[in-house]
């Protein structure tokens, strides 16, 4: 039941800009998508279960954050080297144990993942309610519009209809 299927690789890989989802490429046919991850790219994701995949992060500052979880364990690394980068995603993805057994990584406590977590959420949560208040001040400009052009159209009513003669 957990065998591989031939259509289904056994590491699907995502890679990002930082402004949207990841979406998954292809290593057989990486296309536009085989570009250096830093800067255009800050994002590598690859995962082989849910809850089995690392990710390295090109951050502003010129570092980059690696995490992986295998499990509950979760833990992660920044570092400058971006050969050390390479080496420790290239190791995950061969099942070499030197990611893991020579690099020092540092395990993440399971509140501050928690915390995190509920920030991305609530961060999601906030950029929806800026694009309400875009939609809403858009639709303030539109009916700002129409009172003035509103203003301009004289209505005189006397309250006689010329149709009915």
């Amino acid at each position: 039941m957990g065998e591989q299927s031939d259509d289904q690789p056994e590491v699907v890989v995502h890679v990002g800009d930082g402004s949207e989802e990841p979406h998954p490429v292809d290593p057989a046919r990486p296309g536009a998508s085989a570009t250096d991850p830093a800067p255009e790219h800050p994002f590598l994701l690859l995962t082989r279960t849910p809850t089995d995949y690392i990710q390295a992060r090109y951050l502003d500052d010129g570092t980059y954050e690696l995490e992986h979880i295998t499990g509950a364990e979760h833990r992660q690394l920044f570092t400058t080297d971006a050969l050390l980068v390479r080496d420790i995603v290239w190791s995950w993805v061969q099942r070499d144990t030197w990611w893991s057994d020579t690099v020092a990584w540092t395990t993440v406590d399971p509140a501050i993942a928690e915390l995190h977590a509920l920030h991305t959420e609530l961060s999601d949560m906030l950029d929806g309610i800026s694009v309400m208040d875009s939609v809403a001040d858009e639709l303030d400009q539109a009916l700002s519009r129409a009172d003035e052009l509103l203003e301009d159209f004289d209505l005189e009513f006397d309250g006689t209809d010329d149709r009915a003669s």
